[in-house]
């Protein structure tokens, strides 16, 4: 009886003390808790002082992954990022603490060599003043959303690139193959109705303009079959691949005429040293564009290359500039990367050269442009997307 007396005497207690306002905050509390471990996105909040104050599960497995680092509350964020990183991060808090929000995407391999894509935001927290009282970092891993659109990008720039093949290849078929074929059938035809009477020197001759024709019917199908080789995916293993081995490679192939010429070369690849790419195809791009350079060289002067890079965002950007020639790009802009194109016929070539640059650079996925004047040089800017 006293048992049951008591009892119910502490079950009155606990109900006096109960406050359904604590376990309603508690559930909801709970409930948020549960939301923020289980979204897609990675939060972590930060005071003003730069100490963490909350973050999720995503957010430790990301640091965990990326940064090799344990989030722990009460630790100043600028500990989990590099110090060249943190300088531009302290730009992007002025711009939050100014009323900005901040969001861009992020490229970053993992362990396996696997490119990953995140989009980040920086947003401001302020209080009930309107003061700033902290910041959300905000990581969402998109990766296959932005695989699934780079890959759209990456077919539809192969469907214009294929239309401008079909274009080029119907030039060379209607120009460069059909001449010559016509001209064996000519002289074959002169053959058969006239050979026996020709004299020895006449047969001669004819029998060496169809070897001359046969010759350039072979060239352009070796050119075709070296276009045709460029343009299939790049199935070959990238790797980092040094900026100064591929100058002295360059060197190496063109040694002869880099001596007779007297050409000097600079090269400042402090910025960035490499990149991680398709070796051969890298070297042919610096061996084309050094070339070239000499080629188009002025009489009067030795030739002098500058080769630079520099890392722009996700970008790697290289630079060739010479003290050439130059070319009249208010005339010649649209055909410097043709097939068969050339401006100066006093220099021997046939136009292949930046035509095979522009399709390695293209197949790599990067792009190209120039910048030239008549008698001032020229100076051709690549760019590749590098993930950080």
């Amino acid at each position: 009886m006293s048992f049951r007396k008591k009892r119910s005497l502490s079950t009155v207690t606990n109900v006096k003390n109960h406050n359904p306002n604590d376990e309603a905050l508690k559930k909801s509390e709970a409930n948020l808790r549960t939301i923020f471990d289980n979204t897609d996105s990675a939060y972590i909040l930060f005071d003003t002082n730069l100490q963490i104050l909350s973050f999720n599960l995503l957010a430790q497995k990301f640091s965990e992954e990326y940064n090799k680092k344990t989030l722990s509350i009460g630790r100043y964020i600028n500990e989990y990022f590099s110090a060249e990183r943190w300088l531009k991060i302290l730009e992007m808090l002025e711009k939050l603490a100014a009323g900005e929000t901040i969001s861009y995407e992020l490229s970053v391999i993992d362990d396996n060599g696997i490119t990953n894509w995140h989009h980040i935001r920086w947003l401001n927290v302020k209080n009930n003043d309107n003061k700033n009282w902290g910041y959300i970092l905000t990581n969402k891993d998109i990766t296959e959303l932005k695989t699934a659109t780079l890959e759209r990008e990456r077919i539809t720039n192969d469907l214009t690139q294929h239309n401008r093949d079909l274009e080029q290849f119907t030039y060379i078929i209607s120009h460069n193959l059909r001449a010559p074929v016509a001209n064996i059938l000519g002289l074959t035809n002169i053959l058969k109705e006239h050979g026996q009477g020709m004299d020895e020197e006449t047969q001669q001759q004819v029998i060496d303009r169809i070897f001359t024709s046969t010759k350039n019917i072979d060239t352009t199908i070796k050119d075709l079959n070296q276009i045709l080789q460029t343009r299939k995916p790049v199935g070959i293993k990238k790797e980092k691949v040094d900026f100064e081995a591929m100058v002295d490679a360059a060197k190496t192939s063109l040694r002869n005429i880099i001596a007779l010429e007297k050409v000097k070369i600079n090269c400042d690849f402090t910025s960035v040293d490499s990149m991680f790419t398709t070796r051969s195809y890298l070297y042919s791009i610096f061996y084309n564009l050094t070339s070239n350079s000499i080629k188009y060289r002025k009489a009067d002067i030795p030739p002098l290359i500058s080769i630079t890079s520099q890392k722009i965002d996700n970008r790697i950007e290289l630079r060739f500039k010479d003290n050439g020639k130059g070319i009249d790009l208010d005339k010649n802009a649209e055909d410097v990367f043709g097939l068969y194109k050339r401006f100066d016929t006093s220099v021997e070539g046939k136009g292949m050269g930046l035509f095979m640059v522009k399709t390695q650079v293209t197949a790599l996925g990067g792009s190209i442009n120039i910048e030239s004047k008549l008698g001032e040089g020229t100076e051709f800017i690549l760019q590749f997307n590098q993930p950080a």
